[in-house]
């Protein structure tokens, strides 16, 4: 809900450095603002630029400069969340004055405008999980490494329970932070332990755009995720938290990128998890050898994919294998791929079609929807 003053809610703009609205200074005017019939804009103090635009994934916009040095664009998006990017004379800048995320591999801005069916993930009086940030040292990176828990509201409570896990994985360019702050997972879990709408189970999100060293240059090896799961993150979490245990309680899925890496590390080691979740992804490896790869290396030989040619072993390995996209999304023809290779194997498979691209709006419904579907034994 909106305050009367027309203000967007504290828990829709809340980001990883602060809860409370950043306020801007006398002089400058609120970043994103009513406007005279209901809709939103957007104003940038900037007397000197000559030209001021926004870029989404939506396409780029050009603002109005006002007399008074305010250059003004009405809200081009829709409603929930899209990064954008502010471009000040072809410079990208980031603005204090919006709330900043993780995206693009950067410090990013984004805007939430409230949607109407928003109050599934939105901060309600229910008891609320608990949101941990922890660390641990790889074996496989040979560095410290940081990660995210969230922990049911009954952890606490039940000091003898083993509860189940979920390890959690972002997409390209972000990090362990995003599905806490711009996934709303929090918000996600506890409205749906509320209802009674799932088990209650544990979160485990860590950084899979894993850096090492080549030598004095310092870069991202997305494939070294499968060993940094096995080797270091479920040893340490399943240590240090009372999650887990053996396979019937430990999932594993992600969106994008981590819908890659979930899949290579769920079907090359079935043993390890009960359930895979793939958000708006592939079953491929799509990654190996593309341009967002910064390991040189040819494409993948997708051998991970071996274990869906035997049906029926697949589906006792995975009590639930969850495929979910938006109809917008521009990877949807590989989506579509991935259906043809599920057709001809036969697999069993929940599979969803939601409004909406390539972005957070899609992922939160997707976790909705898997999420009570996951440890039901």
């Amino acid at each position: 809900m909106e305050d009367r003053r027309g203000t967007l809610p504290r828990d829709l703009t809340a980001q990883a450095l602060a809860f409370d609205p950043v306020l801007p200074p006398a002089g400058v005017p609120e970043a994103l603002a009513r406007d005279g019939s209901g809709g939103w804009i957007l104003q940038v103090l900037a007397p000197e630029a000559r030209q001021v635009r926004l870029s989404t994934t939506r396409g780029e916009f050009a603002f109005a400069r006002g007399e008074d040095g305010v250059w003004r664009l009405r809200w081009p998006g829709g409603e929930g969340f899209q990064y954008v990017h502010l471009l000040l004379d072809g410079a990208d800048v980031l603005s204090p004055w919006l709330p900043i995320g993780y995206g693009y591999a950067r410090p990013c801005n984004f805007v939430e405008i409230p949607e109407r069916d928003s109050d599934w993930y939105r901060l309600r009086d229910v008891p609320h999980g608990k949101l941990l940030r922890d660390w641990y040292f790889s074996s496989v990176t040979g560095e410290w490494e940081s990660c995210s828990v969230w922990l049911p509201p009954t952890y606490d409570r039940e000091p003898e329970r083993v509860f189940p896990v979920l390890y959690l994985q972002h997409g390209h360019g972000e990090n362990e932070v995003g599905w806490s702050t711009a996934g709303k997972l929090p918000f996600i879990l506890d409205n749906l332990l509320a209802e009674g709408a799932c088990a209650p189970f544990g979160v485990v999100m860590c950084n899979g755009m894993v850096q090492r060293m080549e030598g004095d240059r310092r870069l991202v090896d997305f494939r070294l995720f499968d060993a940094l799961l096995r080797r270091d993150v479920i040893p340490f979490a399943e240590g240090r938290y009372r999650l887990g245990g053996d396979r019937s309680r430990r999932a594993v899925a992600g969106l994008s990128m981590g819908s890659v890496q979930a899949s290579v590390s769920a079907m090359t080691h079935p043993e390890l998890f009960c359930a895979l979740g793939v958000f708006s992804g592939f079953l491929h490896d799509v990654l190996s050898g593309s341009e967002l790869d910064m390991v040189s290396r040819g494409p993948s030989a997708q051998e991970h994919l071996a274990l869906m040619e035997d049906r029926e072993r697949f589906d006792a390995s995975f009590d639930v294998f969850f495929r979910g996209i938006g109809e917008e999304d521009p990877f949807l023809e590989a989506f579509r791929e991935d259906d043809l290779l599920c057709d001809r194997t036969g697999v069993r498979q929940v599979r969803k079609i939601y409004p909406g691209a390539h972005d957070w709006n899609v992922w939160r419904r997707c976790l909705r929807d898997f999420s009570p579907l996951l440890f039901r034994g």
